[in-house]
């Protein structure tokens, strides 16, 4: 059946979904502020739209489901999937509620989420005054890491290990926030992963669990994945119950998620969960070369509405990305 997508992003994290929705016969309808995406030209139609401006994407969808239907709107690898659910949530069409999507985007609502829900993640404090520290600082254990509370791909996020790096460390973060509001918690130390996963009524399915390589502290760069994962098959398994247990908590219940998640050796702890599939290739790429399916189509599916589709791995191989 022709379904109508609305597909937030042209840029290369989405050509995989647009190259899937041409192959599906779909009509990729594509938003994206910059006018030269790279991925404009495998769009049926392209609009330069700001991702930040909902109202401006709200606008867009109407009139595209007044003139021509459309079916669902959706993302990978991007900041936006709490526009994808204004969107989505106002036309009525399949997809997260904006409360949800917020709880996975807001680093502060996402945390206070875990802490209400007892799932393992950071202790932390907010600051909505960079020149202020407020209080409870003094109960986190050093060192800590910085972060806007609304940013992905480690803009703005800093590790610090002594108190005269606070204010810089803060400053900085707040010029990555879009609603000026950043997050200070305790640091993690161990070994990262990233997961990927696609939500259907309420059930998790894994696509893909990964080692993940963060290099240039006091940064954290991702400048790479491999998988299969060389963890313990009992880390694997605490790693993905933590997932999951930060999914449900954060109410994605259909749609997709994908996690960063530490093992410190004792435990998992959820870096954070974001209600889409992954960037840095590794949905788009990684996952589909080494399990034979795509992660991407199945959420596609489930945007526009129909079922995921089978998501078991049709092969075991290799498959590094840096």
């Amino acid at each position: 059946m022709k379904k109508t997508i609305l597909i937030l992003g042209a840029g290369t994290m989405q050509i995989p979904a647009l190259k899937i929705a041409g192959e599906k016969g779909w009509h990729a309808v594509c938003a994206d502020g910059n006018p030269e995406a790279e991925g404009k030209n495998l769009a049926g139609s392209f609009y330069n739209v700001d991702l930040k401006d909902r109202e401006g994407l709200l606008n867009l969808a109407r009139r595209l489901k007044k003139n021509d239907g459309l079916d669902g709107v959706f993302t990978v690898g991007t900041d936006f999937s709490l526009s994808v659910a204004y969107v989505s949530e106002n036309l009525g069409l399949p997809g997260l509620t904006t409360e949800c999507a917020l709880r996975a985007t807001d680093k502060v609502l996402m945390r206070r989420c875990f802490r209400d829900h007892n799932v393992s993640s950071p202790h932390f404090v907010e600051i909505d005054n960079p020149s202020v520290i407020p209080a409870g600082s003094e109960d986190l254990a050093w060192p800590l890491v910085v972060k806007p509370v609304d940013n992905m791909g480690a803009r703005g996020v800093m590790k610090i290990e002594l108190k005269e790096q606070w204010y810089p460390a803060v400053e900085e973060a707040f010029r990555f926030s879009r609603t000026g509001k950043v997050i200070v918690e305790e640091y993690i130390n161990g070994a990262e992963y990233s997961l990927d996963a696609v939500v259907e009524n309420g059930l998790v399915t894994i696509c893909g669990l990964a080692d993940r390589h963060i290099f240039y502290p006091p940064y954290f760069i991702e400048m790479g994945h491999t998988m299969p994962s060389e963890a313990h098959e009992r880390i694997q398994d605490a790693i993905v119950t933590v997932f999951k247990e930060g999914i449900r908590a954060l109410g994605i219940d259909n749609g997709a998620a994908k996690g960063d998640i530490k093992w410190d050796g004792s435990r998992a702890v959820i870096g954070e969960i974001a209600a889409r599939l992954s960037g840095g290739y590794m949905s788009g790429w990684t996952f589909p070369y080494s399990s034979g399916v795509s992660a991407i189509e199945a959420a596609m599916n489930i945007a526009v509405g129909l079922p995921s589709g089978d998501l078991t791995p049709v092969k075991k191989k290799f498959s590094a990305e840096r």
